[in-house]
């Protein structure tokens, strides 16, 4: 009897301690599990920004080419033409009334070379081209025109369009300062260059037989005596 109770004892004890313990710790794992599970997805979009960023890379390699067209072509200068072989006809004397202060150019032309870099000297005159009264002075694409309505003028642009230009308006107007224009010069070279200039820098290298001198002369003006005999009749 006493052996029977003994071990009815240490099952009751084994099914009231034991037995809830095990069920207390499957509870608490089945809790923890739940825990873990839903924790899991959240780690998952940590990697969609990663994946995000290798496009953002692209543009940035795809901006270096857009360097290239920063860099300009360089510009040179206009520069004598090796050639500086011309047909020019300007004329070498104007006559003029001795009282005259105001005088134009006849007509003149240039043929030969594509582009041409005129330049006028003047001393106590005033050239005027193109418009006369008005400063023409331009920088186009087809023309440059420097220094009008003053005693030194720059021309340069197409061989064409330099005569039409200086031939403009009935011709150059020269004008003297408050004195008569008789003894006056007007000196005018003419330069073959590869395109057309835009300054005067190019006028030193005028060839010697490609320079043209105006004089500006009075008109001779006499008056003459004949003597003779006057019969009167009565």
């Amino acid at each position: 009897m006493a052996v029977r109770f003994i071990v009815l004892s240490l099952s009751a004890f084994f099914l009231s301690q034991v037995i809830p313990t095990l069920a207390e710790e499957q509870d608490r794992a089945t809790e923890l599990t739940e825990e873990i599970a839903p924790s899991q997805p959240s780690e998952s979009p940590t990697v969609a920004p990663e994946t995000s960023t290798v496009p953002s890379s692209a543009p940035s390699a795809s901006a270096t080419p857009s360097a290239s067209p920063s860099s300009s072509p360089t510009v040179y200068p206009a520069k004598p033409s090796q050639s500086q072989g011309m047909v020019i006809q300007v004329p070498s004397e104007i006559s003029v009334d001795p009282r005259a202060q105001i005088v134009r150019i006849p007509r003149i032309s240039v043929s030969g070379p594509e582009y041409m870099l005129v330049c006028i000297n003047t001393v106590n005159t005033v050239v005027d081209v193109l418009t006369i009264g008005a400063p023409d002075n331009v920088n186009a694409t087809n023309l440059f025109i420097s220094g009008d309505l003053s005693s030194t003028v720059t021309i340069s642009a197409p061989t064409s369009l330099v005569n039409t230009v200086f031939n403009a308006s009935g011709g150059a107007k020269i004008s003297a300062l408050g004195r008569a224009l008789a003894g006056q010069q007007v000196l005018v070279g003419f330069l073959a260059v590869d395109k057309q200039a835009e300054d005067a820098k190019l006028c030193p290298k005028i060839l010697s037989e490609n320079r043209r001198v105006i004089t500006i002369s009075a008109l001779g003006v006499g008056i003459g005596m004949k003597k003779g005999e006057v019969t009167l009749k009565r």
